[in-house]
């Protein structure tokens, strides 16, 4: 017997107060479903766009300090920034 043939016979031996709130949860799961549907379509359709793009950008007074990439330069970069700070 299938789960759907077992849905029917159960709801022929209940009350109608219950068949009403199982009516109600059956709508529920289906309009949750479809909202699931569409969102995941409308996340699909999106331009994929990074992090920091996202973020506004690469922050502008990063690009002109000089090379961040390398460890060394940020250190010495951050070492100046708080002996600033300090003074």
């Amino acid at each position: 017997m299938t789960a759907r043939e077992r849905l029917i016979q159960e709801i022929g031996q209940v009350p109608d107060s219950l068949i009403e709130e199982v009516l109600n949860f059956l709508l529920f799961i289906k309009d949750r479903q479809q909202r699931n549907l569409t969102s995941d379509a409308e996340i699909q359709n999106l331009p994929s766009v990074s992090v920091l793009d996202r973020m506004g950008g690469v922050p502008q007074h990063l690009l002109s300090v000089g090379n961040l990439s390398d460890r060394d330069n940020r250190r010495a970069i951050i070492a100046s920034r708080i002996k600033q700070s300090h003074q």
